[in-house]
């Protein structure tokens, strides 16, 4: 049902892989990106290389930027900017999109205000530019109790853009996963950033809310 067809990222560190999110031949935008995730973590071990091999995706700009915010004005790292490159090099553009940004803002302390702000605006933009897309958005996990509230405060943002975007976003609940306070420490190599176990969790979820939407069976 999904061979073939290309998805694009627009990402933080957690969906970086050194020499794939700064591919310049994929998208010249993207050269000075940096990464977190590189050899020796294995590429076929990220959340989204998982993803693409459970549905035979293709992808075609993964546009992750390790440290960046979603929200961020001018910024060039932020990703209300870099949602604007999402094609590639030769035009196509991307049958399905993922969103997964917001644990920097939420741990730098931007408003909620701010936050709602900008992601509405991200979506607006990527409904304008790639109108055909359907697109994921995840929301963030429930790493810990002292961040919790704030959490959902951002994730009912998120859902909320969502909901507002209309009918070609839906959202992978990454904050009821398996992937929670129980466990997300014990699923990270630093406790921000999922190890092998971690990614597999996030790609469950994100294979799991695509199955969904898209009414695909187990």
């Amino acid at each position: 049902m999904l061979k073939g067809k290309k998805l694009s990222i627009l990402g933080d560190s957690i969906s970086t892989y050194r020499g794939v999110s700064n591919d310049a031949a994929a998208n010249y935008t993207i050269a000075e990106n940096p990464w977190f995730y590189r050899p020796a973590f294995p590429l076929e071990k990220t959340y989204w290389s998982r993803l693409m091999r459970t549905f035979g995706l293709t992808l075609c700009v993964n546009n992750s930027w390790s440290g960046g915010n979603l929200s961020g004005g001018q910024n060039p790292c932020s990703g209300v900017n870099r949602a604007h490159n999402l094609a590639n090099n030769s035009g196509e553009k991307p049958d399905f999109i993922i969103v997964f940004m917001g644990i920097n803002d939420l741990g730098r302390g931007v408003r909620p205000a701010v936050f709602a702000e900008d992601y509405e605006k991200t979506l607006a933009i990527i409904q304008e530019k790639y109108p055909s897309a359907k697109v994921c958005c995840v929301n963030l996990p429930n790493r810990e109790p002292s961040v919790k509230k704030q959490t959902e405060v951002f994730n009912k943002i998120i859902e909320g853009a969502v909901s507002k975007a209309g009918e070609r976003f839906f959202i992978a609940d990454l904050f009821s996963s398996r992937l929670n306070n129980d466990f997300y420490y014990i699923n990270t190599v630093d406790g921000l950033h999922p190890d092998e176990d971690g990614a597999a969790i996030i790609a469950e979820t994100l294979e799991g809310a695509f199955r969904s939407y898209l009414k695909i069976p187990d």
